[in-house]
């Protein structure tokens, strides 16, 4: 490797450019008083001493009325309130609302055409119903939720009735409102004000909770299995800041060594953040061979490498065999690899003694010969690399496999 390329690696895990990064992630939080999730304030229920008397609550439950009682009025900043939205009044709501549809300078999610226009038809056709659902807005008069209503009456020129909730002061309240209909978590982030790709640090967020979550890590699934909201990745983001570091790291290098890349940014920014994160518990008298990141600029570029016989070069010749398969079986495959390279580096034994994962065949044969496709083909067949940490035995569910047969070169 030239002195040039060397000082280029430097300079990337250089600290202080590390922590300039994590402070321009971080500036929207910092210097503010935090008002999210608020529904938890404890501060709030020690207020809350006024109990509802029988007539509201009955007048909130009837009948069922005589099954409650004790309930707590809490006050808050919000108010409700039920009004006639004309379609010039949806055309301005959007127009002057930084998170609507028109002014661009604060970008909400893209609306669905198709739910715009099944609901501009319904508003025509005198077949709009009043749900209870409210329009609402935040404290500072930004709308969280209902644009497609908005839109959609204001094509259709059709005006509608709504109840309208206002003063809402909770920071992450966008990020829970409508949850199951369509934000997704790139979204989420996008409108937290993450300054890096939020659709990379979503998927790297996913990985890395789910590994998380993981009781046994040599039988790491990727996010198989798992079911995450988009409140939970922007809380697990905001509480990981290195997360976003690390895609800000493999970005750089990707823009740089495009051609040569051969792995999704998501798969080299987490195996970045795990690598990093595992070194928090190595021996700290022990010198490491090279830092986390020549050892990713290597695998990306290629640049430094002389031989076939260096580790990275195995490597990208095993992520290259898998370069046109995108599934979680392969997803499984190439973080493994990657993390095989960094432990043969460390002197850390893995699974086979090579970089290359065993998978299961896709075929098994029966008495009389003939092919009969295997349910779990092309799957990971032997314990899942962890960086730092040595070989694990292989877990039961992957040793009861239907054919232990591998898949290709091993």
């Amino acid at each position: 490797m030239t002195n040039k390329h060397a000082d280029s690696l430097n300079e990337i895990s250089d600290e202080a450019l590390e922590s300039s990064i994590v402070d321009s992630l971080v500036e929207r939080y910092e210097e503010k008083e935090s008002t999210s999730y608020l529904a938890s304030s404890k501060q709030l229920l020690k207020t809350a001493t006024t109990v509802l008397a029988s007539k509201q609550i009955d007048d909130i439950f009837k009948s069922k009325a005589r099954y409650y009682s004790g309930i707590r009025a809490v006050k808050t900043t919000l108010k409700h309130l039920v009004i006639y939205i004309t379609p010039q009044l949806a055309r301005d709501m959007l127009k002057f609302s930084q998170r609507g549809a028109i002014n661009t300078k604060n970008k909400n999610r893209k609306l669905s055409k198709a739910k715009v226009k099944k609901y501009a038809e319904d508003m025509k056709n005198g077949k709009w119903c009043l749900t209870g659902e409210p329009i609402i807005i935040s404290d500072d008069g930004e709308i969280l939720n209902g644009h497609h209503r908005l839109e959609a009456s204001y094509e259709a020129g059709v005006g509608f009735i709504a109840p309208i909730t206002y003063g809402v002061t909770d920071e992450l309240s966008f990020a829970h409102i409508d949850v199951g209909n369509m934000r997704s978590r790139s979204q989420v982030l996008e409108m937290a004000g993450v300054k890096v790709n939020a659709n990379v640090l979503s998927r790297v967020a996913m990985l890395s909770k789910a590994f998380e979550i993981t009781s046994n890590p040599y039988a790491f699934r990727g996010t198989q299995g798992t079911s995450f909201q988009p409140a939970e990745i922007l809380a697990y983001v905001e509480e990981n800041e290195e997360l976003a570091l690390s895609v800000d790291f493999v970005a750089q290098a990707v823009k740089r060594h495009k051609l040569e890349s051969q792995a999704s940014e998501a798969i080299y920014a987490f195996a970045h953040c795990l690598i990093k994160q595992r070194l928090k518990d190595y021996p700290q008298n022990e010198t490491l061979p090279l830092d986390p990141e020549t050892y990713l600029m290597r695998i990306i570029s290629s640049l430094g490498l002389e031989s076939e016989d260096d580790i990275e070069y195995q490597v990208r010749n095993y992520l290259q065999s898998l370069v046109t398969e995108s599934s979680s079986y392969s997803l499984l495959c190439k973080l493994s690899a990657i993390f095989k390279g960094w432990n043969m580096h460390l002197g850390i034994p893995v699974v086979g003694n090579k970089v290359s994962v065993r998978r299961v065949a896709r075929f098994r044969k029966d008495e009389e010969g003939n092919k009969i496709p295997v349910p779990s083909a092309g799957n990971i067949n032997e314990a899942f690399t962890i960086p730092c940490l040595p070989k694990g035995p292989t877990p039961k569910r992957i040793s009861q496999q239907a054919n232990m047969k591998s898949l290709g070169k091993v």
